[in-house]
């Protein structure tokens, strides 16, 4: 039974998704909040509060959630500094931005 409960534990621990270092919630047909600041390696969540699904799409075609549906979360780890403009392919009005800098520089709204 130890076994077997070890070999759970092992399995959840292994696909669990890393901590995020920035939520970005979309809601009102928005990304919110943008700019956000993180660092080189760091993880960001993006989750859709909103009633219709949405993606969160680079311009540069360098990420894509594909569709996200109501209460659907998405996590994207960015390995290069730069700005990172995204948009909804399914709303393109809905526009943000990702800054990331190199884990020597401070990271901030």
């Amino acid at each position: 039974m130890n076994l077997i409960l070890s070999t759970i534990l092992l399995a959840a621990l292994a696909t669990a998704s890393p901590t995020p270092a920035a939520v970005v919630h979309i809601h009102d047909f928005a990304y919110h909040e943008t700019p956000v600041t993180v660092h080189v390696g760091d993880t960001v969540r993006f989750v859709n509060d909103d009633g219709d699904a949405h993606t969160v799409t680079a311009s540069d075609k360098s990420f894509d959630s594909g569709g996200l549906d109501t209460n659907e979360s998405w996590t994207h780890t960015f390995t290069k500094a730069g700005k990172y403009e995204y948009f909804c392919a399914l709303h393109p009005y809905m526009k943000a931005v990702i800054i990331v800098v190199p884990v020597t520089q401070k990271a901030g709204n």
